[in-house]
């Protein structure tokens, strides 16, 4: 892995967690961001959650000199009114190229991605988007989804390659999103598939990354097990390390940072109350331990110091890092109150998984 590519929506525990990261990984050119944009949170005085607060808050800790590939959400439960604009298909998906060439200007090493809707029945506006984006940025994504039809990747993989010159810069991301534990030959066997029909038909092209993101966190650990204490093995990191093995093309490696692509940090999720959990990330062992205890009644922050207590006792706790995440759970153990509610306690998580993986790549240099 000679780059890390981090796949995320705008969620409030994704930005919480990269904004306490040190600005100089975002410096990094080994660093490379696909950023989801969503709604922003919505509010009596914002009653659609305006995008735009989203993309103030990016900037808050991107450099302009990051290489993003920008996004947009098609999660219905994410969307609003402004996010159906960007979808619109009229001249080429132009509301979208209009609010990519605002986010170029801010981030000149930005690229966008390819936005696809079911209504341009004919393709003919997502050629005109493609041909757009090839002409203005040389550069662009587009996003595999396992579980679109055969035939309609074969024909998307098609139209892109007969619209593009040599020169222009091709990334594709094989977006697995979660990885159900026990069926990772099921993912192998299909993403091998795929990638080998998709580089079948671009063979001979010169400039095009294949980039496989995963994640092996799911949207309930209570699904996984009911034990108080254990451990979530990082099949994003086995899967991508066999895919490697087997596949005829090179391919780079992307992940959700440990957390799942399925959203469920709405407060009306927990109105009935949660288990406290906290979960550290351990990269070298592949694996992230957690720790849970019953709230009984009383107070989280009082349960949360508990369970920070038995994670900094435990010996494969990443004692030597040195990050945010690490820091707060330390400072929890120590009888602090820096938050109780389950969206925190993912952004500390998650911004431990993303020190751990730039570290590996020496990252700052």
């Amino acid at each position: 892995m000679n780059t890390y590519t981090l796949q995320f929506k705008t969620g409030d525990s994704e930005l919480r967690a990269l904004k306490m990261l040190p600005s100089c990984f975002f410096e990094s050119k080994k660093f490379r961001l696909i950023i989801e944009i969503t709604r922003g949170r919505r509010s009596k005085k914002d009653a659609i959650g305006d995008l735009h607060k989203r993309i103030n808050t990016i900037s808050e800790f991107l450099s302009p000199n990051t290489t993003v590939f920008f996004d947009i959400t098609s999660n219905k439960d994410l969307s609003s009114s402004q996010i159906d604009e960007l979808y619109e298909i009229n001249e080429g998906y132009q509301n979208w190229q209009n609010l990519f060439k605002e986010l170029h200007l801010l981030y000149k090493n930005s690229i966008p991605m390819l936005l696809i809707n079911d209504a341009d029945e004919d393709y003919s506006e997502f050629v005109r988007q493609t041909r757009a984006f090839c002409d203005s940025y040389g550069c662009f994504g587009y996003k595999i989804d396992p579980s679109l039809n055969e035939d309609l990747l074969k024909r998307e993989i098609n139209l892109i390659r007969d619209n593009i010159s040599n020169n222009t810069r091709l990334y594709l991301i094989y977006d697995q999103g979660y990885i159900v534990s026990g069926l990772e030959k099921m993912v192998l066997e299909k993403t091998l598939a795929q990638m080998g029909l998709i580089s079948g038909i671009l063979n001979g092209y010169p400039n095009v990354e294949y980039i496989f993101s995963s994640t092996s966190f799911p949207d309930s650990v209570t699904s996984l097990s009911e034990e108080t204490e254990g451990y979530i093995h990082c099949s994003e990191i086995t899967m991508y390390e066999k895919i490697c093995k087997e596949s005829l093309v090179p391919i780079s490696y992307a992940d959700y940072g440990s957390v799942t692509p399925k959203r469920n940090d709405d407060a009306a999720f927990y109105g009935r109350g949660w288990t406290p959990r906290i979960d550290f990330p351990v990269l070298n062992n592949k694996r992230i331990n957690y720790f849970r205890e019953q709230r009984l009644r009383r107070e989280y922050t009082d349960v949360y110091t508990n369970v920070a207590r038995k994670c900094i006792e435990h010996p494969e706790f990443p004692k030597e890092l040195s990050c945010w995440g690490i820091d707060t759970i330390r400072n929890a153990a120590a009888g602090y109150k820096p938050g109780a509610t389950p969206s925190f306690w993912i952004s500390v998580r998650m911004n431990i998984f993303v020190t751990e993986q730039l570290k590996k790549l020496s990252i700052p240099e």
